[in-house]
């Protein structure tokens, strides 16, 4: 899920910032700091920043016309889906406040209040909450999918003796399943999960079959033939159950975020090298500012005392002489 958002000139002003979680640092700071960075990819021919990734968070650009906006979301969003998102929102922004937009270094920022209900109204229906019951109730669809599948189209496999019709059958109530889990990993488990009572059907299958076969023949039965054919079998389709949980449970993460997180992180900015948490960002910063002032304030003094010091030792010379 999207934790944050700020909407940035190109000057680097913050003009707007809705936040879904509490983050202890300035958004004019967040601004400064993400115009750099997209200032300098421009600037040294990489192309324009599209994504800081962090360990457990990612910063996500959109832009539209002199708007920048920039999402901290979680790093288990797709990252083109949330560029995509934030460039709606730009635009969007840029139509609904067009007028102010001209000149918005004179623009009260209280205009842009209520412009929060317009972000989760399009964030909102984006998000798909996955986990354990999601994962359970995509094996139960798979399941009930694929057996219902089978039992239906029994008597004509029978019949035809068509086995690979079930090769077949079996596809879209894995794919389904893993689009309700909601993530590859997830679909994975539960697409793989639905397959092994459709691979033990179908093993059944073949060895009453086979077996069936020769009495019939009066020959002798052919085990190595039978299994050597169950497990070709079961290797296709535990395949096709792994790409049909990767495919649907991407389908979804490329298409919706994450739920919101409820214990996340500080998120860090690095300052030379150095990681500084949100929640002491502004006392480093002001640290470092007061101390840069103590010492140009030092500086001043030493070059005084020195001025000075010069000044008197002319002054006894003219004396002495």
């Amino acid at each position: 899920m999207i934790q944050a958002i700020w909407i940035i000139t190109e000057t680097g002003q913050c003009i707007f910032s809705h936040k879904y979680v509490t983050l202890d640092i300035d958004d004019q700071l967040i601004a400064g700091l993400l115009t750099a960075f997209d200032a300098f990819s421009t600037e040294s021919g990489i192309g324009g920043v599209q994504q800081i990734a962090g360990e457990d968070n990612q910063f996500n650009y959109g832009a539209s016309g002199k708007l920048l906006v920039a999402a901290l979301a979680d790093k288990s969003d797709n990252s083109k889906l949330v560029e995509n998102l934030m460039t709606k929102i730009a635009d969007l922004f840029q139509e609904k406040y067009a007028v102010y937009l001209q000149d918005v270094g004179f623009v009260d920022l209280n205009v842009f209040n209520g412009f929060e209900e317009e972000i989760d109204q399009i964030l909102k229906p984006k998000v798909y909450r996955r986990g354990v019951f999601s994962t359970l109730f995509a094996t139960f669809v798979t399941i009930a999918l694929t057996a219902g599948v089978l039992f239906s189209l029994l008597n004509f496999i029978q019949a035809q003796e068509a086995i690979f019709i079930l090769f077949l059958a079996f596809i879209p109530g894995l794919f389904i399943g893993a689009i309700i889990a909601g993530k590859s990993s997830y679909g994975l488990i539960s697409s793989t999960i639905g397959v092994i009572p459709i691979i033990s059907l179908t093993a059944y299958y073949i060895v009453i079959n086979t077996i069936q076969i020769a009495q019939d023949t009066g020959a002798d039965i052919p085990y190595d033939t039978m299994i050597f054919t169950i497990v070709l079998m079961a290797e296709q389709f535990i395949t096709i159950a792994i790409l049909s949980g990767i495919l649907g449970g991407g389908f979804i993460d490329r298409r919706r975020l994450s739920p919101l997180s409820k214990s996340s992180k500080p998120l860090e900015v690095f300052a030379a090298g150095v990681p500084i948490t949100t929640l002491d960002l502004g006392t480093q910063l002001q640290q470092q500012q007061y101390q840069q002032e103590v010492d140009t304030q030092q500086n001043y003094q030493t070059e005084y005392n020195a001025e000075s010091s010069s000044l008197v030792d002319e002054q006894k010379t003219e004396w002495d002489s």
